[in-house]
């Protein structure tokens, strides 16, 4: 559960803490599998099928073409992940997101606003693996967004949230700094994009553990996160390129200084 609002009354106003809802569709065409290894997240390394017309932007990123060696997703790329080791996984279950005061800013009329309004939503995390290097995060509001965080430097966990609204191309960077089993805090950075308008936002958060899963309702929630992690893997592919142009472009990412800390 990504903390953000809703887009549309800040797409006429320039104004608020944004959220939105992904469209679009894979490309038609002929797939290939491709082993891609993310800017700035090499432990990351994963396969992902994309369209013919998509390779040649992934291979010069330093992917390669093929399913990724089971080697080398399992020893996390080059850089490996056993000095991860130590690092704190957060309890599976409820959660509550708290978010802070943050700002937006526009290239419209130079315009910076405050955002105090509080603003809280409630979630679930779940472990996807074994060593707690993936988590998941999902909203129980349909209007918050559901985000995979994978682990990087520091035990810090990152994760994208791409899409478009109303023809805006928007970005949301966050990242988790798991401080106890069941405390974390974070941040997040959005770019927006419409019409020659850029805006650009902030707000740091907290998360609290309020509840273990309940177990007698257990298999019917997971039935239902596993349905929402596919979606949410399918937005990620379906804005592969546009994930790794913002890394690239901010050196890692943004938020709790990027996932190769120099962002």
């Amino acid at each position: 559960m990504i903390p953000v609002r809703s887009t549309s009354f800040f797409i006429c106003c320039c104004i608020g803490i944004a959220a939105f809802h992904v469209q679009g569709a894979l490309a038609a065409g002929t797939k290939v599998d491709v082993c891609h290894i993310p800017p700035g997240n090499p432990e990351n390394v994963h396969t992902i099928t994309i369209s013919e017309s998509a390779v040649d932007t992934h291979l010069e990123h330093g992917d390669h073409l093929g399913a990724c060696d089971p080697t080398q997703v399992r020893d996390g790329g080059a850089s490996g992940t056993s000095s991860q080791s130590a690092c704190i996984c957060p309890r599976a279950g409820v959660w509550r997101v708290t978010n802070h005061e943050g700002w937006m800013e526009c290239n419209v009329l130079g315009i910076k606003r405050k955002d105090k309004r509080p603003d809280k939503n409630d979630g679930a995390i779940w472990i996807l693996n074994d060593n707690c290097s993936t988590i998941f995060s999902e909203a129980y509001e349909k209007q918050r967004e559901d985000v995979i965080m994978d682990r990087g430097r520091d035990c810090l966990f990152f994760g994208a949230a791409p899409g478009e609204e109303d023809g805006a191309q928007v970005m949301f960077d966050g990242a988790y700094k798991v401080e106890t089993e069941e405390f974390i805090t974070g941040e997040y950075h959005m770019e927006m994009t419409s019409m020659g308008m850029k805006c650009t936002g902030y707000s740091p958060f907290q998360i609290d553990f309020l509840e273990p899963l309940n177990e007698k309702k257990y298999s019917k929630l997971e039935k239902r996160m596993q349905k929402e992690l596919n979606k949410a893997r399918k937005v990620l592919e379906e804005h592969r390129e546009q994930i790794d142009q913002y890394l690239e472009k901010t050196d890692g990412g943004k938020a709790l200084g990027g996932r190769n800390g120099s962002g």
